[in-house]
């Protein structure tokens, strides 16, 4: 018959990498899952004075499964060398020598021996950690190494060496250097970068076993020993260096757990209310927090710094904040004394930007030693530069806490009052440049916060978006590695929704477009902890607390960093090169691979009351994504979760890492982020679902990613002399109908106008015209 229109549906799905396997357990198959119920018994930082750690005290020592309170650092020379290694970690001795602190494992426990050291350059020689038969204090010259056993020299047992030259790793069980196990040059990139690395010792059965990894990657086969070996001492090695200043130590951490998985299976049902539609989720929802002075290092916001570029970029859409509390010491030009601010920085930055697209940039401006006229060149010359890319100019920070304390920026007494009266001028010449935000504010603590809320009420119609800052802890007020402050990382602010919901409610009182941003944010103020706010537990923090702002209005968070800090999501060489990804980068990552859509609170129900979460992005075609976020260290958790009637399948995406306390080893989508930007991680499965339904079982320590496949709908047809109308599901709105008339297998498909906001379109059939198609794509 002529003049027929053919209907047809074609769901467009991307394609995606399924790996065969599923990482269901940590990466450690032998040990990894003991070590999720990890106790600290030494951990140095190396972050104190440059003094000679001989007879010193680590940060953190445990009378526990072979630990000593009272231990403190032997150097094996002692007096027969005066150089040493430093509480700063600097090597100052070329000498073969070794620092060793008294430890005897006891039977039925697995040992986790983790340390991480830079290499500037080539030290000339050998260095390497791990376990050894003696505490050796004051032997002779030539006698000091893991690899000595006479004259009373450490005696190692499965104790591992990098060499730098040539990228060599030798892995020894012992005594000394018998039974080597592998050496292997090119293990790891020759040149200089940071390294992690890991031993473990497992007392658990009648014969000892051990393994060791090299970031992350397993160094030879696990070994067995046939005779268990008598073990006095756990500490660092080196042989001779020609350049022991091309060593830095950054951390040691000795921890333990109990032997065996002993996992248990925790139930639980987790579904998204169809009547709650939820928030819009921002696209630019995460982002990034500088110090100005980032900004004044051209060589790390630089259009040529490529890894930075590509990190960002794999973000995908997000906000970077230059400013901080250095916003306030440096300044256009160096007025008032200050390190300058010039326009090639700002060039630089606007080149580097222009890079990453999809970011926009919240840029800061000195408060505090600044003048109208100074600060109307900065924002006219940055905005310029700059151009839609600007998000918004912050003038100051943290102004709750000018002459509070230690902060002399102001005198004592400082008020909102003094403050609005000081931002007047400063915000006249600023706002004809760009919008503006603020104020930054400092503290959540009575009497901080409502600077945020009085702020957005007073100067609504001039400022775009509200800024407050959070961590969730003090620094000051733990010791590196602390049990109890990760327990507090891992423990969700319950006061938190409810200050979020209250500001929010202040900013949307006041009509800011922009809403309310946490435009800085960490783990733990005052720099983060190490073994915390850079261990693997950070990651899965910082999963909980973007949903919970998310959940309560937030427009988005920035993660505050550069540099060395612990709590850094980018951990660089202090210049421009990035070493390290670190956790909450991880965080950031899996959070940007959620779906566009509306965030929506999770109906969780478990049979026993433990540490698990579970937060929903519902879709424009109508399914729930679903992310499911375990911090348990020994409950599995067996999950039944309901996608929406729609949805045919989820695709897996994994976070994984050893223990809540690793540095190093987690992955995402079953790969590591590496520092030059790649990640070769993605969907790790298609999980079959019915009407939505699927259940799915969580490892400890572990965070799942569900994104929905949708199940093909069906186009409903009718005709009315010349209209033909094309119905489909309301739950698919934000689908688009495509047309083609060159058949099915054609490659110009075309979207028909309008239709990717209705259920339902009509059109005017033409005149003779036949062989026409339609289907649903999703965008």
């Amino acid at each position: 018959m002529e003049n027929k229109n053919f209907i047809s549906l074609k769901i467009q799905v991307e394609k995606l990498k399924t790996m065969g396997n599923l990482l269901l357990a940590g990466m450690i198959l032998l040990f990894g899952c003991s070590i999720g119920n990890a106790q600290i018994i030494y951990s140095n930082a190396f972050n104190e004075a440059a003094v000679n750690i001989d007879g010193t005290a680590p940060n953190m020592a445990n009378d526990f499964a072979g630990g000593t309170s009272s231990a403190t650092w032997h150097d094996a020379l002692g007096v027969n060398d005066t150089n040493a290694v430093y509480a700063n970690g600097d090597v100052g001795t070329g000498q073969p020598d070794s620092w060793t602190l008294p430890f005897t494992p006891k039977p039925g426990y697995v040992y986790t021996l983790t340390a991480s050291l830079t290499f500037s350059g080539n030290p000339g020689n050998w260095v390497g950690l791990g376990f050894a038969q003696r505490h050796s204090h004051n032997v002779p010259v030539g006698y000091g190494r893991f690899s000595d056993s006479s004259n009373g020299g450490p005696n190692g047992y499965d104790w591992i060496i990098l060499t730098e030259a040539n990228g060599n790793v030798q892995y020894f069980a012992g005594p000394n250097n018998g039974t080597q196990l592998i050496s292997q040059n090119g293990f790891f990139t020759p040149g200089p970068g940071t390294h992690t690395v890991k031993v473990i010792l497992d007392t658990t059965g009648t014969q000892w076993a051990m393994a060791s990894y090299l970031d992350g990657v397993q160094v030879a086969t696990d070994y067995t020993y046939e005779t268990n070996p008598a073990i006095g001492a756990v500490g660092i090695t080196q042989t001779t260096l020609t350049t022991p200043g091309a060593v830095q130590w950054n951390y040691f951490l000795l921890q333990t757990g109990e032997a065996g998985p002993n996992t248990n299976t925790v139930n639980a049902t987790v579904s998204f209310s169809p009547a709650n539609i939820g928030l819009p989720l921002n696209p630019a929802f995460g982002g990034l927090s500088y110090e100005k002075k980032w900004m004044a290092n051209i060589g790390y916001f630089s259009p040529t710094n490529t890894g930075l570029i590509n990190l960002f970029n794999l973000l995908g859409t997000g906000v970077v904040r230059i400013g901080a509390g250095q916003v306030d010491i440096y300044n256009w030009g160096g007025i008032s004394n200050c390190p300058p601010i010039t326009a090639n920085e700002v060039d630089q930055l606007a080149g580097f930007i222009k890079a990453v697209p999809q970011w926009k940039v919240i840029y800061g401006l000195n408060f505090a030693s600044n003048n109208a006229a100074n600060c109307s060149a900065e924002a006219q010359y940055a905005a310029n530069a700059l151009g839609s890319q600007l998000l918004g100019f912050e003038i100051g920070n943290e102004p709750d806490e000018y002459g509070v304390g230690s902060n002399t920026l102001r005198p004592p007494g400082f008020t909102y009052s003094d403050y609005i009266a000081q931002w007047n001028p400063l915000k006249l010449a600023a706002e004809q440049y760009g919008p503006l935000i603020g104020p930054a504010t400092a503290s959540f603590t009575e009497g901080h916060w409502q600077w945020t809320t009085n702020f957005a009420h007073d100067e609504s119609g001039i400022i775009s978006m509200a800024t407050q800052h959070y961590y969730r802890g003090n620094a000051k007020a733990y010791t590196n590695g602390s049990p109890i402050a990760m327990r507090l990382l891992m423990t969700p602010d319950t006061a938190l929704p409810g200050k979020i919901s209250t500001l929010v409610s202040a900013v949307n009182a006041a009509n800011l477009p922009l809403g309310l941003r946490m435009d800085e944010s960490a783990s733990m103020v005052n720099g983060g902890l190490a073994g915390v706010s850079d261990a693997y537990g950070a990651a899965l923090w910082t999963l909980d607390y973007m949903f919970t702002l998310a959940l309560n209005g937030a427009q988005g968070v920035n993660f505050h960093g550069g540099g060395r800090s612990p709590y850094t999501p980018l951990y660089d060489n202090n210049t421009w090169k990035v070493l390290q990804v670190r956790p909450e980068f991880y965080g950031l990552k899996m959070f940007s691979l959620l779906p566009p859509g509306n965030v929506v609170p999770a109906n969780l129900t478990l049979d026993r009351n433990i540490n698990f979460t579970a937060y929903g992005v519902r879709t424009a075609g109508g399914g729930i994504s679903a992310l499911l976020n375990n911090k348990e260290p020994s409950n599995s958790v067996t999950v039944s979760v309901n996608l929406g009637p729609n949805v045919s399948g989820a695709q897996l995406i994994q976070l994984t890492g050893p223990s809540l306390f690793s540095t190093n080893g987690y992955t995402l989508g079953g790969a590591t982020i590496n520092p030059d930007g790649s990640w070769s991680g993605g969907v790790q499965a298609v999980l079959p679902a019915t009407n939505g339904q699927l259940t799915v079982s969580v490892p400890p320590i572990s965070a799942f990613l569900l994104n929905p496949v949708l199940a093909p709908s069906k186009l409903a047809v009718s005709v009315s002399s010349s209209q033909l109308t094309l119905n489909w599901p309301i739950n698919y709105i934000g689908w688009l109908l495509e047309s083609n008339s060159t058949g099915l297998a054609g490659t110009n498909w075309f979207p028909v106008p309008g239709s990717g906001n209705t259920n339902r379109v009509q059109i005017t059939i033409p005149p003779g015209q036949s062989n026409v198609f339609y289907r649903l794509s999703l965008p």
